[in-house]
């Protein structure tokens, strides 16, 4: 059930950014320039990027604990 509530999570999440970052583009296409654009859009991945490779390296066991475990058996 976490798992699936995580996915549902993150999915929505992507959604209403996607739907903002496209509403933000469309409403001042014309006052911002395309470097600019193109700067805030890698920023937003590069944020993303950052945010799953945290999520990823908290979940995943480190070498340490796999260690622990083979002791303990």
């Amino acid at each position: 059930m976490r798992i699936l509530g995580a996915i549902l999570l993150t999915l929505g999440a992507g959604v209403a950014v996607g739907y903002l970052l496209y509403w933000f583009f469309s409403a001042v296409a014309d006052f911002i320039p395309l470097p600019l654009k193109i700067a805030i859009a890698a920023a937003a991945v590069g944020l993303i990027l950052l945010i799953l490779s945290i999520v990823r390296e908290r979940y995943k066991p480190s070498e340490e604990e796999e260690k622990i475990k083979e002791v303990r058996r």
